[in-house]
């Protein structure tokens, strides 16, 4: 309590006091962080208690393209919550169309977490019919709201819903009635976002080498943990695939995407061709990369639309303003939520604690000289199926089934099999420069290293 009490005088202190430099003040911000840290041992470890710091880039992590617009605040923050607080026991029911308006959190995990009944499956249903029951309390109580007079005499959730839409300009009542018909329950994703942050140093070298290659700013390589968590095998209920969730058509736009071969689900191939699209999408929409980052999930011409009916290219404009039917949820948020992932994996130190991360792949892009059988192929590199498949993801059609990989075909290997494979090479693939990125060679020299840093 006294450790609590101090740091909460000092904070105060240093809040009320004026100072000279910018220097002296990213470094107050630094103090004022790791004594928000020390006080989060004291409290919910769950709430990011210097989230104020960090989305404001305290330490100065993230490049001025990608600081967060103040018209895109609110949401941003929403986002950054759902990332970093709530888990997928939680359920937080919201306003759709200024999602950081929270009626309430449900937390499920009692029920989840409970011994009866048996099976997960039932604690699951028995817990989605508790959530629903709290939809239903909220929507009685928003259109109660909406047919008040006043305010006087509110039962507990007309005070819940009163209390959430204060913040919003015009009358309560027909705040109320609209919110009414844009009632929404977003589930928590902390742990998933976790398991992708662990997950991520496999990967995210290599995927800042291309898009640098390609001269795409790297934060947009944090993308994936808004599509997938960088999980390389999801598959989206509409066909997406892999972890940058590229659809069948504009996969096949970039790369090979057929019954036996799917380089959607390579990390390194899907994202070389994520670099291209992107930096279309960036000379398309106004050189923007919030619109290339929003044009992502709805399309160029999607967003030429929304900015000839706003009459404006700022993104922040466009979400508040404007309304269609394509312009969904989805895509009026997918800024927001690739902006709060971002903030999230680089302060991710200040964040989450005793994560697991995997170690980086070591690995090199070479082309075949002629065909293959997979099963030669495996026998020649010395390597695994498993690693050959860890590897090459995108093969592993082929070598469940031992069919032939084609003349020309671009591997991912590690250096032993890249040695003994090189009679099976393109002259283009026995270039030696291991940093280099070329359109022939693509060298990953990915070394073990903290994904905290």
């Amino acid at each position: 309590m006294a450790t609590l009490l101090v740091s909460t005088l000092a904070i105060a202190l240093f809040n009320s006091a004026s100072f000279e430099t910018p220097e002296v003040k990213v470094e107050v911000q630094k103090i004022k962080a790791l004594l928000l840290s020390e006080m989060t041992l004291q409290k919910d470890p769950n709430v990011v208690y210097n989230r104020e710091n960090i989305l404001k880039d305290y330490q100065n992590k993230i490049s001025e393209d990608f600081k967060i617009p103040e018209n895109m605040r609110d949401r941003v923050s929403f986002w950054f919550d759902v990332y970093t607080r709530y888990d997928n026991n939680n359920r937080l029911i919201h306003h759709s169309l200024y999602p950081w308006i929270v009626y309430k959190v449900v937390d499920v995990s009692p029920i989840i977490n409970a011994e009866l009944p048996k099976h997960r499956w039932l604690r699951n249903l028995k817990a989605d019919d508790f959530v629903k029951g709290e939809v239903e309390k909220i929507r009685a109580a928003l259109k109660s709201l909406s047919k008040r007079k006043n305010l006087d005499n509110l039962d507990e959730y007309e005070t819940l819903v009163a209390k959430a839409l204060n913040s919003l300009p015009g009358e309560p009542q027909k705040n109320a009635a609209v919110a009414l018909k844009n009632l929404r329950v977003q589930t928590g994703q902390k742990n998933f976002f976790e398991e992708g942050l662990e997950v991520s140093p496999l990967y995210l070298n290599g995927m800042e080498e291309i898009f640098k290659q390609h001269k795409v700013p790297v934060e947009l390589t944090r993308i994936p943990f808004v599509e997938s968590s960088f999980n390389k095998h999801a598959v989206s209920k509409v066909g997406a695939s892999g972890v940058w969730q590229f659809m069948g058509n504009t996969g096949r736009s970039f790369m090979i995407v057929n019954h036996h071969i799917d380089e959607r689900h390579s990390p390194f191939k899907a994202t070389e061709a994520a670099a291209k699209l992107l930096k279309e999408n960036h000379l398309i929409l106004h050189k923007s990369w919030p619109l290339a980052v929003t044009a992502w999930n709805h399309g160029p011409p999607g967003m030429r639309k929304a900015m000839r009916a706003v009459g404006s290219d700022d993104l922040g404009d466009i979400v508040a303003e404007y309304r269609s039917k394509s312009f969904d949820f989805a895509s009026s948020n997918f800024y927001s939520e690739f902006l709060a992932a971002l903030y999230a994996e680089r302060y991710q130190a200040d964040i989450f604690k005793g994560l697991n991360y995997e170690k980086s792949l070591d690995v090199h892009s070479v082309k075949l000289a002629r065909s293959i059988s997979a099963k030669e192929l495996l026998r020649v590199s010395g390597l695994t199926q498993d690693d050959f498949i860890l590897y090459n993801p995108d093969l592993k059609t082929v070598v469940e089934k031992n069919m032939s990989v084609p003349s020309g075909f671009k591997l991912m290997v590690n250096d032993s099999a890249k040695a003994v494979l090189k009679n099976l090479l393109t002259q283009e693939s026995r270039k030696t420069g291991k940093t280099k990125l070329s359109r022939n060679e693509v060298s990953l020299n990915l070394d073990s290293v903290n994904a905290s840093n």
